[in-house]
């Protein structure tokens, strides 16, 4: 049995380093202090957490609600976090968790049940969206469990990828990942419109694998040309980078100082791009994992996941160093 773990300050000396193997650690530990260039910090790994069986008004677990049984992740699809709240699409139990970070207790999303192409994200006003590809639709739940809407679009979203958010309550984007297109849907629901994405002979998106909303546009990751899409939110292709440097590029997050981060599924790396420009690199191994299947970024938190090892890492989000500082991009 194991809980959240804080990651040592060992890790942090290193920035990303994984803490040495052992006996896992249920007490808090301290970070270290970072590189005056440093991007991410070190937080937790969760592997799993004591589930109770039931939650308040709000979505807090009710620890009173009966006996706390603990569960481990079996095959982790997807995971999301925004404050003290991580959800975690558990597929190999065909489940969604939503977990509070402070107690280290979660309760199931009720109605929900995850599979291996299940995604999730949660926007700034705490509701969760759940992307069901088996149904080709997003769902949106407040945060006690709620159902506050349903996007869905037909014919028009054959194979949804990936779900984004423009923000604050915007739009909700939807990637349609066999006719290489983007849904759009009114915040609450219905409203559909297809983006057909338009470009220049020298920006042409081949597919998508995955999308994100940045401050001013959409980013889309493409395999097909190894590169990520900048597109503005009508579908115009603004333009393209990473050419050289990504072979397989999947799950993209965008934080709000304007630095995009690609999981690379080849080299089992993560970029992170500033302006179309390179400026970190970072092997899966570096977080203490294997792969990175999904990559999730809120206010100033990102999620990493190894489905395979069942595991969500867990970092904070600094913000860049002042302009004219050392290590400033």
């Amino acid at each position: 049995m194991s809980a959240p773990r804080r990651l040592c300050a060992a890790c942090a000396a290193v920035l990303l380093g994984a803490c040495a193997a052992g006996a896992p650690d249920t007490k808090p530990r301290e970070l270290g202090d970072s590189a005056p260039d440093a991007i991410l910090v070190p937080w937790m790994s969760v592997d799993g957490a004591r589930v109770a069986m039931a939650a308040d008004a709000t979505g807090a677990p009710r620890l009173a609600a009966g006996p706390l049984t603990y569960h481990r992740f079996v095959h982790v699809a997807s995971a999301a976090i925004f404050g003290s709240d991580l959800y975690v699409a558990d597929s190999g139990a065909a489940a969604v968790f939503r977990m509070d970070l402070d107690s280290q207790v979660m309760t199931r999303v009720p109605a929900v049940a995850a599979n291996l192409g299940t995604r999730l994200l949660v926007g700034e006003d705490y509701s969760l969206y759940v992307l069901d590809t088996l149904s080709r639709r997003v769902l949106r739940f407040a945060r006690s469990g709620r159902l506050l809407a349903t996007y869905a679009a037909g014919l028009d979203l054959a194979s949804p990828v990936s779900v984004a958010v423009q923000e604050p309550g915007g739009a909700v984007y939807v990637a349609d990942g066999l006719q290489q297109q983007i849904v759009a849907f009114h915040p609450l629901g219905g409203g559909a419109r297809v983006i057909a994405l338009r470009g220049a002979a020298r920006n042409p998106v081949r597919s998508i694998a995955a999308l994100a909303a940045g401050r001013d546009a959409l980013y889309a990751s493409d395999p097909a040309c190894g590169c990520i899409a900048r597109v503005a939110w009508d579908g115009t292709v603004l333009g393209t980078f990473g050419h050289g440097l990504l072979a397989q590029p999947g799950p993209i997050a965008a934080d709000r100082f304007g630095r995009i981060y690609v999981a690379d599924a080849f080299q089992r790396s993560l970029h992170v791009f500033v302006e179309g420009r390179l400026v970190r690199t970072w092997g899966a191994a570096a977080f203490g994992l294997d792969r990175l299947d999904d990559v999730k970024i809120a206010g100033e938190s990102i999620a990493l996941v190894d489905g395979q090892r069942a595991q969500v890492v867990l970092q904070r989000v600094l913000p860049p160093p002042a302009r004219g500082a050392r290590g400033s991009p």
